[in-house]
């Protein structure tokens, strides 16, 4: 099973909270989807991806996107990715 709790943070202060889940077990190639999922949830644009989140969310278990990580201007500090399926 997946589960990700997402996290907007601004201001050092958590703005909206999301949790994905999804019966499948988790797989490293559907990352980006599930990101996408996430962030229609949020109503925020999906930041670009890179192999280090991805590794960094599969051996730590979460991963921060910051403002230089979206195309678009975005209104909070930090998007947090946990999982929380562990």
């Amino acid at each position: 099973m997946v589960k990700i709790s997402a996290t907007l943070v601004k201001n050092h202060r958590n703005v909206k909270n999301v949790v994905y889940s999804n019966v499948n077990e988790y797989e490293s190639n559907m990352f980006y989807t599930y990101l996408v999922e996430i962030c229609r949830r949020l109503d925020i644009s999906t930041p670009i991806v890179i192999d280090f989140y991805k590794s960094s969310y599969e051996e730590f278990n979460f991963v921060k996107f910051t403002s230089s990580d979206f195309i678009d201007k975005i209104n909070f500090d930090y998007l947090l990715l946990e999982n929380i399926d562990r």
